[in-house]
């Protein structure tokens, strides 16, 4: 098994810190723990910064807690497919979906890193912690503490998915109407495929696969390009 400590993925494992939320108060800062030995104050640990759980119980945030934080491997997967008639339609409906697998949304880590006045960066840093957004979900802006941006569970969002793979809808030409143009069967039809996916994730798309083909990163998100939705529609003509 090849492990990694940064940005912390593993063959089928997911690896980094488990946070518990932001420094909001001074009381926080008073009671904090030193993380990778840092100081508190403005240039490294203080308000707006990310806090850490202390897996180990030593009174301290260092590499000894980093913990598992998921694995990429969905507990299942699963698919649906029905065809219905009635008279001269049919419909055809396909669903498939994954469950309990997690993504390491490493876009996200990117554009929501607030380390460098000169990266862009998502709306989402719109809602950072500042001093009169104390309430805000993400950490302040510093390139000083790079506590921040390790490797956590922040990073690591349920992947799980239902997808309408394919909806296909057709319609056969009576046979007393082909049948002067010596047709045997006529069947139009109407095919909507990846049509819409159930999911919390917060990507473009849930289905991510290995980049690069490498087993190594699995279900790491580097910007996966989603899955298109096409329109089909056709004629089947048999003589």
């Amino acid at each position: 098994t090849i492990t990694y400590t940064q940005p912390g993925y593993a063959v089928g494992s997911f690896f980094g810190l488990v946070t518990d939320g932001l420094y909001r108060t001074q009381e926080d800062l008073d009671n904090s723990m030193p993380q990778f030995g840092y100081s508190v104050d403005e240039t490294h640990t203080w308000l707006g910064d990310v806090r850490f759980k202390d897996i180990n119980g030593d009174k301290k945030i260092d590499a000894n807690d980093i913990t598992f934080i998921g694995s990429p491997l969905p507990k299942f997967t699963y698919g649906f497919t029905n065809t219905l008639s009635y008279k001269d339609f049919d419909l055809s409906v396909f669903l498939q979906g994954s469950q309990g697998a997690k993504i390491f949304n490493f876009l996200r880590w990117q554009t929501e890193k607030m380390d460098n006045a000169f990266y862009n960066q998502t709306k989402a840093v719109m809602d950072r912690y500042t001093e009169t957004n104390t309430d805000g979900s993400l950490p302040r802006f510093t390139n000083t503490n790079v506590n921040n941006v390790y490797m956590s569970d922040r990073y690591v969002e349920d992947g799980s998915y239902l997808r309408i793979q394919n909806i296909t809808l057709g319609y056969k030409l009576p046979k007393n109407l082909i049948s002067k143009a010596k047709i045997t069967n006529a069947r139009f039809y109407v095919s909507v495929q990846n049509l819409k996916t159930f999911t919390s994730y917060s990507g473009y798309d849930p289905e991510i696969g290995a980049f690069n083909n490498s087993i190594k990163l699995m279900n790491v998100d580097m910007g996966h390009y989603p899955n298109p939705r096409t329109f089909t529609a056709g004629v089947n003509v048999e003589f």
